[in-house]
């Protein structure tokens, strides 16, 4: 196994009036395999990002707390929750805005994105929620190319997942395809793998291996994108 680690202190934090970001892949520039962007956003209420348009990218969100109010070319209206995901296939061209629905507190999320494996495609919009139980010390996959156990379509061989780890506990996480590897984002708390500590904001890209393990020093949320190595590692 290889590991490729993403501190914290490596990403680029960006402060606005009205967010605060911290980018661990810039799309377009940098990737690990076809991960291409990962930012992490917290944004003030009644704040967000207004309409715009993506083309031929793989859009996801992850609330990691508060609410947010998704619209989109698509037909797509969509309140997103704490806990829940939503992905888009820009493919043609797909104009949405993601803005906070609370006026009184302020939304996390992380926004990733993925090269698709076809171009011009039909855009569209899913959306993905897991009860707090699902997730607690055991991986939910949320996003794959066919929907399998009940997760939403991304339109590239990627798999999303999503873990809730209580301190001490550990869980292995079984990669889904031969010649695929794993990116771990610790969204909060803090667990080790691979001789690494992970604390919040923390990542490690893991590569060449079947099955990563994972154990929580203090209670933490995970989130794990799993893609083909196409591109290799540009940092």
């Amino acid at each position: 196994m290889k590991v490729f680690h993403r501190p914290d202190s490596a990403r680029l934090h960006r402060s606005d009036a009205w967010k605060q970001s911290a980018y661990a892949f810039v799309p377009g520039e940098t990737h690990f395999g076809e991960l291409t962007g990962f930012a992490d956003d917290v944004v003030a209420p009644g704040q967000g990002f207004g309409m715009h348009g993506h083309r031929d990218m793989e859009i996801t969100t992850v609330m990691l707390s508060g609410a947010q109010e998704h619209r989109d070319s698509t037909g797509g209206v969509h309140r997103l929750g704490s806990g829940g995901l939503q992905t888009m296939s820009a493919g043609t061209g797909i104009r949405h805005s993601e803005v906070n629905a609370s006026q009184t507190e302020p939304f996390h999320s992380l926004q990733i994105w993925v090269y698709p494996k076809q171009r011009n495609t039909t855009p569209r919009h899913a959306t993905f929620s897991a009860s707090p139980d699902q997730a607690r010390n055991s991986v939910v996959l949320a996003l794959s190319p066919d929907g399998r156990e009940g997760s939403a379509v991304i339109g590239q061989d990627a798999f999303f997942s999503l873990a809730s780890l209580e301190a001490k506990q550990t869980l292995d996480y079984h990669l889904h395809h031969e010649g695929h590897d794993v990116y771990v984002h610790c969204a909060r708390g803090e667990v080790r793998v691979a001789d690494l500590t992970l604390k919040a904001g923390d990542a490690a890209g893991l590569t060449e291996l079947a099955r990563v393990t994972l154990e929580a020093t203090v209670d933490a949320e995970l989130v794990f994108v799993e893609v083909p190595m196409t591109r290799g590692i540009q940092s």
